[in-house]
C-alpha cells in the first residue's frame, strides 16, 4: 500500500480525532484539552481519552468523567483491551471516525499550541504525516536527561541513514495521520517502541512527512512509565521494521 493509493480528502471536510492516554494525569490533561479546544475546536471530532481498568488512578478516572460532563459528545472515554501504551493506542485507533488522526501526550510533554500548526499542515496536505520535532530548533528539550538526550540524537542519526530519510524525530509521539493510513498498519508492539513503529512503518511504505518544530518539557505530574533501560527496545524494533516485507507491516 502506498500513500498514492489513499484517496485525496476534502479539505472541507477534515476533521480530527485525538487520542489522549491516560494513567496518573488530571490537570495535565484539562489543561491539553482547554488550549486545543480554545484554538481549535471547529476542527476535532473527539478526545480519544483511553484508560486502563487497573493501571488509570482514580482521580484520573474522575478528571476523563469531569471532562466529559463539560465537553459533551466531544470526549470518548475508552477502556484499553490490550496493556501498556500499546494497547492503548491500539484500543484508539480501532474508535477513529474522523479523516485524521493525532497521536500526542497527555501530560503537556507534547505542547497543545502546538496542534494549531499542525492541524493547518494537514488541512493543505491531507496525504502527508506530520510530524513535530524536538530537533529542528535549539534549546527544545526541557528537563530532559543529559545521557538520554545523546543517546537520543545518535539514535535518530542512525535509523534516519539506516532508512535514508530526513526525519530526524522517529521517536517523538507527536503527530497527525490520515485514519485510513494509520488503521492500515500492523502494528506489534505493546510498549513505547510502538511510538517508532507508527513513524517507520509509514517510511517504509513511502509517506511523506512534513515536520514543524515543537519543545518538550518534562512532565509536571504523575511519573513517566517509560524506563530508562527499556528505551533500547527500540533498536530491535527498528531493525525488525527493516528487515520486514512490507506485507508484514500493514493489514
Amino acid at each position: 500500500m502506498a500513500i498514492k493509493n489513499i484517496p485525496l480528502l476534502n479539505k472541507k471536510k477534515q476533521t480530527f480525532d485525538i487520542f489522549l492516554p491516560v494513567i496518573d494525569e488530571t490537570f495535565s490533561l484539562e489543561r491539553t484539552i482547554q488550549i486545543i479546544e480554545k484554538n481549535n475546536s471547529k476542527f476535532i471530532s473527539k478526545y480519544l481519552i483511553v484508560l486502563s481498568k487497573t493501571k488509570s488512578m482514580l482521580k484520573s478516572k474522575q478528571t476523563a468523567n469531569k471532562l466529559k460532563k463539560k465537553y459533551r459528545n466531544k470526549i470518548k472515554i475508552i477502556f484499553q483491551k490490550e496493556k501498556f501504551i500499546g494497547g492503548a493506542l491500539k484500543s484508539a485507533i480501532k474508535n477513529i471516525n474522523s479523516s485524521h488522526f493525532i497521536l500526542m501526550a497527555s501530560d503537556l510533554e507534547t505542547d497543545p499550541k502546538d496542534v494549531t500548526k499542525l492541524i493547518n499542515l494537514s488541512m493543505k496536505n491531507p496525504n502527508k504525516i506530520i510530524v513535530a520535532n524536538r530537533w529542528l530548533k535549539k534549546n527544545s528539550f526541557e528537563g530532559y536527561s543529559v545521557i538520554k538526550l545523546i543517546l537520543n540524537k545518535i539514535f535518530q542519526l542512525f535509523f534516519a541513514s539506516l532508512f535514508l530519510v530526513s526525519l530526524s524525530d522517529l521517536t517523538f509521539a507527536y503527530r497527525v495521520y490520515p485514519s485510513k493510513l494509520i488503521k492500515k498498519l500492523k502494528l506489534q508492539e505493546n510498549r513505547h517502541p510502538i511510538l517508532l513503529e507508527t513513524a517507520l512503518i509509514p517510511i517504509r511504505l513511502g509517506v511523506k512527512f512534513i515536520e514543524i518544530p515543537s519543545r518538550w518539557r518534562s512532565r509536571l505530574e504523575g511519573n513517566t512509565n517509560n524506563t530508562f533501560f527499556r528505551n533500547f527496545i527500540y533498536i530491535l524494533t527498528g531493525f525488525r521494521i527493516f528487515f520486514s516485507s512490507n506485507k508484514k507491516l500493514i493489514k
